[in-house]
């Protein structure tokens, strides 16, 4: 027998009643609540390049928690450039990204990143202009706060195309404030810096260098933090020498062909040992390979430090040979002197110095140049470079 039970109106009211309260028990959605720049923000590079760090905003949500899902969008409001996309959604950490390439047009840069019912962020970023240089070239310049900063100092730049080398080069920086003056290969890597030709009373710059072929970028700027004013800045060629015991810099990749005459730099411990002075800007992780040939003397290889440590020598580099060979694992960036002189006492005369190209043990390059960037950190060296004297000592 079938029983049917039938509600009355008391207790369908109550039915109502629990449903309805059922309801009212659900949580609110979470929705965006806040948007900040993570990081990114007030990044410097040459026109037509990529900025080093892509833009980052974070969301956070109403309950407090980071934000996924949110869709950002990325727009250039000020000056020219391309973005790596124009929309982003946040992950799981509420970050959302987008890279930045800048584009012909030198000067300020301004990026939006919008959130719909959040407040927008903006970032700001600047675009280097780099025109070319000629060699044996002669040009005006002026240092001015719209300019970007290299290390906190604001910074010219210009492309210099070396079509054959070995060459020799004469930078000159002339200014009314204290001239700084930078050569940077395309990644970045440093080539070369003068800061005064004869501190105190000569504080205009001159680089001497010896460089292989390529592409290189000229950094005239000052050795005082927020310093403007005119310049004049030449490039001139001569030949690849090396003499008189001054800082010559020099890159991978060039032969020079020299003398050591009594004139170069003199070590006078248990004897007259003379030598010729080249500088290189080395980076860490990569191998420094020099050969020093001569028919007319015992060649010897001395590499220190800019502080004037010795990190190696060499004096024969195999048996029945006086020509000098080194091979040096860069362990630490920075500036080197290298010593190409005589293992006899009063011993002078030609040489032929090669600095190889490879920058490992096997031969290869180290890397490919990269996209170039401009070095954030502080790059100066102090007034006077140190490590000038050298010692004969072997080790």
């Amino acid at each position: 027998m079938r029983v049917f039970f039938r509600l009355g109106p008391v207790a369908l009211g109550v039915l109502v009643v629990f449903s309805v309260a059922c309801g009212d028990s659900a949580a609110p959605a979470v929705g965006a609540n806040t948007m900040v720049r993570v990081s990114g923000d007030s990044q410097a590079n040459l026109t037509g390049a990529t900025l080093t760090a892509p833009l980052r905003v974070r969301v956070t949500g109403t309950d407090g928690h980071p934000y996924a899902g949110a869709t950002i969008t990325w727009s250039v409001i000020g000056g020219s450039a391309t973005l790596g996309s124009p929309t982003a959604l946040t992950d799981s950490t509420g970050d959302a990204t987008t890279t930045v390439t800048l584009g012909a047009v030198a000067g300020a840069i301004s990026i939006q990143a919008a959130l719909a019912s959040v407040s927008a962020v903006t970032f700001g970023a600047k675009a280097c202009g780099h025109p070319s240089f000629a060699i044996n070239d002669t040009v005006p310049g002026a240092l001015a706060t719209a300019d970007c900063r290299l290390g906190g100092y604001f910074t010219d730049f210009f492309d210099l195309h070396v079509p054959s080398g070995s060459q020799g080069l004469v930078l000159t920086m002339e200014g009314a404030f204290d001239t700084y003056l930078e050569l940077y290969s395309p990644s970045f890597d440093r080539q070369g810096v003068n800061d005064d030709i004869d501190y105190p009373t000569n504080t205009n710059s001159r680089l001497t260098a010896i460089v292989a072929p390529g592409d290189y970028l000229i950094a005239p700027s000052s050795a005082e933090l927020s310093a403007v004013g005119d310049y004049t800045l030449s490039v001139i060629a001569q030949q690849p020498a090396v003499a008189g015991c001054g800082i010559v810099w020099v890159t991978r990749g060039v032969t020079i062909a020299d003398s050591v005459t009594t004139g170069d730099c003199v070590d006078s411990t248990g004897g007259r040992f003379y030598a010729d002075l080249v500088a290189l800007d080395l980076v860490a992780g990569s191998v420094l390979k020099v050969a020093l040939h001569s028919a007319a003397f015992d060649a010897a290889l001395f590499l220190y430090t800019g502080g004037g440590t010795q990190v190696l020598a060499n004096n024969d580099s195999a048996g029945g040979t006086t020509d000098a060979y080194l091979a040096y694992p860069v362990t630490s960036s920075g500036t080197y002197l290298l010593f190409a002189g005589t293992n006899d006492s009063l011993a002078t005369g030609a040489y032929t110095l090669d600095i190889a190209a490879a920058t490992t043990l096997a031969g290869s390059a180290r890397r490919e140049a990269g996209p170039r960037r401009l070095p954030l950190g502080d790059l100066r060296l102090p007034k006077a470079l140190s490590g000038r004297a050298w010692s004969h000592t072997r080790m």
